[in-house]
């Protein structure tokens, strides 16, 4: 496939579950992954952040995480960039409702060309969250110019999927095949999404470090609980995990979660991986 190609499968597959994206925070796996970021976001990114910060949402679909900084942060303004026209007419509505479209600008574009686009912007912040650097053509120069676009001390976070993950959940629903190639940071999770990176500790900290990035955190969660395969649709959930994350549960294995979630080592235990960089230079 080439990458003209590829990029036009990454396009429709988001294009077509735009208008339903959001239907994740009914799955209640999520809805605690969410919650898990959300904390260390909090505790690992707005505690290292000027007041008034100006932040990148590179590759920010329907603005889920945009509105948290946003909301969070009440004198912060940024950029949502996005592949899609569709999830980011999403995000504008979505911006609009909760009052804070004045501080956020869209743009449409690809990552490939973010550098080109966004020249001469500078940003305190940049963020990419789930699959955002599992589906560009080369992560390693995207997040060289991402870095770049960032002020000297600035930060990039990121949450990656892992390949330690993407070949465990494929052995348990019989896809040796693709649990195989996971182990070759390539790798899928349904049979309807495109081919994405996946990655693991050590070409985290050889990317930023080719970027001039230093590492402050580098972690992964959910760590103790895992999805299963309902969980990488749009709707629906597993019911076993319906069952333990019912009632008081909920509360109790979030704790849990956030407790080990700085735990040395565990990054490669994570769902996600979970990454906090600091310019250098």
């Amino acid at each position: 496939m080439t990458d003209l190609q590829y990029d036009q499968e990454v396009r429709g597959y988001f294009a077509e579950k735009a208008e339903a994206y959001d239907d994740v925070d009914l799955q209640p796996y999520w809805v605690l992954s969410d919650r898990l970021l959300a904390t260390a976001l909090r505790e690992d990114v707005l505690t290292r952040l000027p007041e008034d910060f100006e932040f990148l949402d590179a590759g920010g679909g329907t603005g889920r995480w945009t509105s948290f900084f946003a909301q969070e942060a009440h004198r912060s303004s940024g950029v949502l960039f996005d592949l899609t026209r569709e999830m980011i007419k999403v995000a504008e509505a979505k911006a609009a409702h909760r009052g804070f479209a004045d501080r956020i600008e869209f743009v449409q574009g690809d990552l490939a060309e973010v550098g080109e686009i966004l020249a001469g912007r500078t940003f305190d912040l940049a963020f990419n969250f789930h699959n955002v650097l599992g589906f560009v053509a080369d992560p390693e120069k995207t997040i060289k110019d991402v870095a770049d676009l960032l002020k000297p001390g600035g930060l990039l976070v990121s949450f990656l999927p892992s390949v330690w993950h993407a070949a465990f959940f494929n052995i348990g629903i019989g896809h040796l095949d693709e649990a195989e190639k996971a182990l070759t940071r390539r790798g899928r999770f349904t049979d309807t999404m495109p081919d994405m990176h996946l990655y693991d500790v050590q070409r985290i900290e050889e990317m930023h470090a080719a970027a001039s990035l230093d590492l402050e955190v580098l972690t992964g969660f959910p760590n103790l609980i895992y999805p299963g395969y309902q969980e990488t649709q749009l709707h629906g959930s597993t019911k076993q995990l319906v069952d333990v994350l019912a009632g008081d549960n909920f509360d109790r294995l979030f704790e849990m979660e956030n407790r080990v979630r700085k735990a040395p080592g565990i990054a490669g235990r994570g769902n996600n991986l979970f990454v906090v960089a600091r310019r250098t230079v």
